[in-house]
């Protein structure tokens, strides 16, 4: 097979679990004779290496393209991926047979959406989401504002990957059973980690008379190490003597505004001052190998774990397992005590129970433990049995994935259309363009023209005009009135621009709509584009695509795909549609009660209440001309709240619905009407005498740098930030 790997992070450049997962991977694979491409970001520059025969690591040089400007970094590089896959799949002649993306931080949000939007480099590619632990769980467990932005957009990309993947991969069943109710109709198969570590013979052996436990890994809230501490202090308080040792960096935790670490270390002095407790920084795994054997017993205090290869690695080296049993970790060990302890933190004193046990355990029962942990994990996560199990799993996708058909859109909103008969007579394939027309003379040719080349051949063009009063722009109106077959003019008294737009509905007879205003553009490829999807997709009511604005500004507006409950606090999208007519006529019609404006969202919102699904192209295919004297120009902020509170009144079933979720997502970013793109930070009121730091997203920058930190460039990373003396974002 021709497999692909798409990683965020792989050695040496990027450490943790998931670089040495997919290293393991792709070594097994190649060995295996398949042909593997690994595919990562890199700090530097582009390359492409081949580590061994049948193995390919393309590199490239991340943080590069205009999208870094208008996306937040991990929405950019799921976007700069989906790029980088297609160029090398072009480069290279030939698809991959499957390709495996990780779940983590949406990595392959943008590449599903294309496929999903039928672009044909990613239409018929089988894609297998290997599930690591994603973000919108990482941050449950670590008490982190889970509902600020990003990450709570973030956790949105996660939860879409699983339901756009072909299939669903976990290594254990602990994170299998906490996440499948996001994707019920895609079950998670279960595949333990291949797993194999180099002998290791440097004179070394277990010390089994050692007093001294080992923790080793992230000082992470959701890594039990706080609840460990306090158990083991219990245990010192009572007299028991023994030592514990813990290894690995710190991490950041929100709810008291600094490091775990360093809490715990003030916390529980005396004990660091007695010899009992001892903490050290992240070391190399060379040198973690002796701890492990000097340890008498290692422990995995986890809250919340995948499948960690803190334990794989002890087991592999012989030690005696504590581990909780949320997590892999209490799959490996095992419930019958032959390699180790399981506790549970949900009972009382368990944890000080089972720690008290391997304390009194004597040398023989440590070491029938050691044996028996070193050959339990080598069985589990043989890697010849596993390229087996992972062999048959990607065979049965790909063929699987030929005989599905997709005919419903993944998506997150939870309402369906209810409709089951057509409310409107239509020609079937023809798309109406609706132009309402008011005193813009000066633009409607540009416009026009921009309609006329379109690549979609079956086209109406209605122009409304909505009681024009300017004479030149009666003029060039008048242009059109002969000698355009395809175009149509109505004329009305004027009664504002969502009038114009019912009427001009009213008036087309195509099965889909598309509305453009007189001064805006359109890509010559936007509706072929939109209806493609529409035509494949029945729950699929409305398609837009990003937006690039024009005249006095050159931005970009990035969409996304419709979702409750941000799009009932912030517009996703701008008028520039295609919409179904029917499901326009029945729930999306411009109401009068938003005479001053933002028509369109409420009726966008109306529509998606009832079931009708909005989806975005991620590509700029709509100009959006920016003019002083428009309409939204003239907007102020008591009109944008009346309005707001208008479309609350109009849709109060939705909102009476979602109405906790909106508190949430309101109180962790502030107002709906200051947002436009989800995937960044956005400023709040801070809390605290001497909060001054809201205004920036310190906590997010500062915990992807300690997750770097594990890396070679980590430590050059964090000194460039001290000599900028940006002292206080590692603070």
């Amino acid at each position: 097979m021709n497999i692909w790997i798409i990683t965020s992070e792989y050695p040496p450049d990027f450490g943790g679990g998931i670089g040495m997962y997919v290293n393991q991977s792709a070594e097994m694979f190649a060995k295996g004779g398949h042909q593997v491409t690994v595919m990562v970001r890199d700090p530097h520059k582009s390359s492409v290496t081949y580590e061994r025969p049948h193995l390919r690591v393309v590199r490239f040089q991340h943080m590069q393209g205009e999208y870094y400007n208008f996306l937040g970094y991990w929405t950019a590089l799921s976007y700069q991926y989906a790029e980088e896959i297609a160029a090398l799949i072009k480069s290279d002649g030939k698809k991959p047979d499957i390709i495996e993306i990780q779940d983590y931080n949406g990595l392959a949000y943008y590449m599903l959406i294309r496929k999903w939007e039928l672009d044909p480099v990613f239409e018929d590619i089988p894609v297998v989401l290997h599930l690591h632990t994603p973000t919108f769980e990482l941050d449950k467990v670590n008490q982190v504002p889970r509902y600020r932005f990003p990450n709570y957009w973030l956790g949105h990309m996660e939860k879409f990957c699983m339901k756009a993947a072909d299939a669903l991969l976990s290594p254990s069943q602990f994170l299998a059973n906490q996440i499948q109710d996001v994707a019920p109709q895609n079950p998670i198969t279960v595949i333990n980690l291949p797993y194999e570590l180099e002998t290791y013979s440097d004179g070394y052996e277990r010390d089994f008379e050692s007093d001294t436990f080992l923790y080793f890994g992230r000082t992470e809230y959701r890594k039990g190490v706080s609840q460990m501490l306090q158990g083991v202090e219990n245990l010192w308080t009572d007299g028991h003597d023994f030592k514990l040792k813990i290894i690995g960096g710190d991490t950041y935790f929100h709810p008291k505004g600094r490091n775990l670490g360093e809490m715990l270390k003030e916390k529980y002095d005396h004990r660091i001052k007695e010899g009992k407790l001892i903490f050290r920084d992240s070391i190399p795994p060379a040198d973690l190998n002796p701890e492990i054997l000097n340890a008498r017993a290692v422990i995995v205090p986890s809250l919340y774990e995948n499948f960690p290869y803190t334990c794989l690695t002890s087991m592999w080296l012989g030690a005696p397992m504590l581990v909780s049993s949320a997590g892999g970790q209490a799959e490996m060990v095992g419930a019958d005590e032959t390699s180790g302890l399981v506790f549970d933190w949900k009972v009382d004193g368990d944890f000080e129970a089972k720690l008290l046990r391997l304390i009194k355990a004597d040398t023989d029962q440590l070491m029938t433990m050691s044996k028996n942990s070193h050959s339990k994990i080598r069985s589990l996560c043989n890697v010849e049995d596993n390229l087996r199990a992972r062999e048959v799993y990607f065979s049965q996708v790909i063929e699987t994935a030929k005989i599905n058909s997709k005919d419903l859109f993944p998506s997150l909103l939870e309402v369906e259309k209810q409709n089951d008969f057509k409310l409107t007579q239509d020609v079937k394939g023809k798309l109406s363009i609706i132009i309402p027309y008011y005193n813009l003379g000066v633009h409607l040719d540009e416009t026009i023209a921009s309609a006329l080349q379109v690549d979609y051949q079956n086209v109406e063009i209605i122009i409304v005009n909505d009681g024009t009063s300017d004479t030149d722009s009666l003029v060039v109106l008048d242009k059109y009135r002969e000698g355009f077959p395809q175009i149509k003019i109505a004329d009305i008294r004027n009664q504002g621009l969502a009038n114009a737009r019912n009427i001009g509905a009213s008036l087309a007879d195509g099965e889909y709509l598309a509305f453009l205003d007189a001064d805006d553009l359109i890509d010559s490829s936007f509706y072929s584009k939109a209806i493609k999807i529409l035509d494949k997709y029945s729950n699929v009511s409305f398609v837009y695509s990003w937006l690039r604005y024009f005249g006095n500004s050159n931005n970009v507006w990035p969409t996304f795909n419709t979702e409750f409950p941000y799009l009932m606090a912030s517009n996703m999208l701008s008028a520039f549609v295609v919409v179904r007519r029917d499901d326009f006529i029945r729930y999306g019609m411009n109401k009068k009660e938003m005479e001053y404006g933002m028509e369109d969202y409420e009726g966008w919102l109306s529509m998606c209440a009832s079931g009708c699904l909005g989806v975005s192209i991620p590509e700029t295919l709509v100009k959006y001309r920016v003019r002083s004297n428009s309409m939204a120009r003239q907007f102020n902020r008591d009109v944008v709240i009346y309005l707001r509170e208008r479309m609350a009144s109009i849709n109060s079933q939705v909102y009476d619905k979602y109405g906790a979720e909106l508190f949430k997502l309101i109180d962790a970013n502030g107002p709906g009407y200051l947002w436009d793109n989800p995937t960044f930070t956005y400023p709040v009121i801070g809390y605290g005498v001497n909060n001054t730091d809201d205004f920036s997203d310190v906590n997010a920058q500062k915990y992807e740098l300690i997750r770097l930190a594990s890396s070679k460039w980590g430590s050059r990373l964090i000194k460039l930030a001290f000599k900028l003396k940006l002292n206080r974002l590692l603070k």
